[in-house]
């Protein structure tokens, strides 16, 4: 059987996944991050006020080769949302999630590799601790390697949410020019990255995350209700390599079809695929918050497999 470099085996692993935050790009893996966005003022729907919201996310990640062929995926990720549930008479609710990554990569041949993950989460805000907000999610991913440069990705990402079953199909494309300077990474329909190479260390980018997420929530303006968030946030971005390892990144952009929207726990549907709710009569119970500018900052450990030699 045909042997399989190491780096080649790790870079694979971490090909678009676009539900985890891995790197895509064959020469590194981005192993932790933590990143902090806030929303310029948005006015509140039929209310002559203004709101903002207020977003942390941590994510490690630390993948186990076993061999040539085979390795495990551990990772962590938290995030947390400060956001007004009007009419609640709390001045902000506090959305927390953790979830677990726990799967397996496995490398059939020179062109295929499979991922497949176990994601468990708890998505509440933390009133009731762990006893409420639990959910369990899972992917299934197929890449094919085209050649060095291009890479295709297909699978699915089904999840229990508060409201139901979520089941988003995925199909993803990565690709890096000849001279190592644009590189484009497609995960639909989560994530759009095209960035450009400026310089040794900088660079510039356009940024595209389509976010949805479910939370329980026990406060006292919604006792026994769930929280469900939508977001389309587009950013351009500049990103600077601090050392050979560390690279912050500064996102100035905008956050439309956004939403929060709160409602009785029992208030279900059957079926989400791709943002599209099925049996869907669900009463709304609090006031939306409309569109707005948004800046986000992130820092970014990244581990390299090879050196990348600016080409001519």
């Amino acid at each position: 059987m045909k042997r399989i470099s190491l780096s080649r085996c790790i870079s694979l692993l971490f090909l678009g996944l676009g539900f985890c935050p891995y790197a895509s790009a064959q020469e590194y893996l981005d192993l932790a991050s933590f990143s902090y966005t806030t929303s310029f003022n948005s006015n509140v729907l039929d209310e002559d006020r203004d709101t903002s919201i207020q977003e942390w996310s941590l994510n490690v990640d630390l993948p186990l080769v076993l061999d040539e062929e085979t390795a495990l995926i551990f990772g962590l990720g938290s995030n947390k949302i400060d956001v007004e549930l009007i009419p609640s008479p709390q001045p902000a609710t506090e959305l927390y999630s953790i979830n677990l990554r726990l799967g397996i990569n496995r490398v059939f041949s020179e062109k295929w590799t499979g991922t497949f993950l176990l994601i468990p989460k708890v998505a509440s805000d933390f009133t009731s601790g762990f006893r409420k907000g639990n959910q369990i999610g899972a992917v299934a991913l197929l890449s094919f390697k085209k050649h060095e440069r291009l890479k295709y990705s297909y699978g699915f990402y089904v999840n229990k949410e508060e409201f139901g079953l979520l089941l988003v199909p995925i199909l993803g494309v990565y690709y890096k020019s000849p001279n190592n300077r644009f590189e484009a990474d497609v995960f639909a329909p989560a994530r759009i990255d095209l960035n450009f190479g400026l310089g040794q260390r900088t660079s510039a980018g356009l940024r595209f995350d389509g976010l949805g997420s479910s939370f329980s929530i026990q406060n006292p303006g919604f006792q026994d209700h769930y929280v469900t968030r939508v977001s389309n946030d587009l950013y351009t971005y500049a990103q600077l390599a601090v050392t050979r390892n560390i690279l912050l990144r500064a996102k100035l952009g905008y956050a439309f079809f956004r939403n929060f929207k709160v409602y009785e726990n029992d208030d279900k549907i059957g079926l989400s695929l791709v943002g599209i709710f099925f049996g869907d009569n669900r009463e709304i119970l609090n006031q939306d918050i409309r569109d707005s500018f948004q800046f986000k900052m992130e820092m970014v450990y990244r581990f390299h497999f090879k050196s990348n030699k600016q080409q001519p």
